[in-house]
């Protein structure tokens, strides 16, 4: 089954907190994670257990949920860093994709029903 390939650091950088860990003694990837930001008016909460590659994703906007999922058995969670802007990838089946960007705006792409040999560039 393995991991996910997102590592720990890649996460550190693209949420610039640390997140709060189910178990203190238990490490990478073994352990869950909840990672929260605050940007301006809008709320991003990411959850992951890499081992399992469970993950969810909630964000809201002055107090308002504009999007949430929660997902088990993805496929991966993959971290993109661009000149500009870093970009986390959940690929949540062969053919289902969330890209969410939180910097310098918060932007959350779902693609869905791709065909395998139509996969998206990460350039958001």
């Amino acid at each position: 089954m393995g991991c996910v390939s997102v590592e720990e650091v890649e996460l550190l950088s693209f949420f610039a907190v640390e997140p709060q860990k189910a178990d203190c003694n238990v490490p990478w990837p073994y352990n869950d994670y909840t990672y929260r930001v605050s940007l301006s008016d809008y709320r991003v909460e990411f959850g992951i257990h890499p081992a399992y590659k469970d993950v969810s994703l909630s964000v809201t906007r002055d107090g308002a949920e504009l999007y949430r999922i929660s997902a088990l058995s993805v496929h991966d969670v993959c971290y993109h860093n661009h000149p500009n802007h870093e970009v986390l990838e959940i690929v949540v089946s062969e053919r289902d994709r969330i890209w969410l960007r939180i910097r310098p705006t918060v932007l959350i792409t779902q693609e869905a029903g791709m065909r395998p040999d139509n996969t998206m560039k990460p350039t958001r």
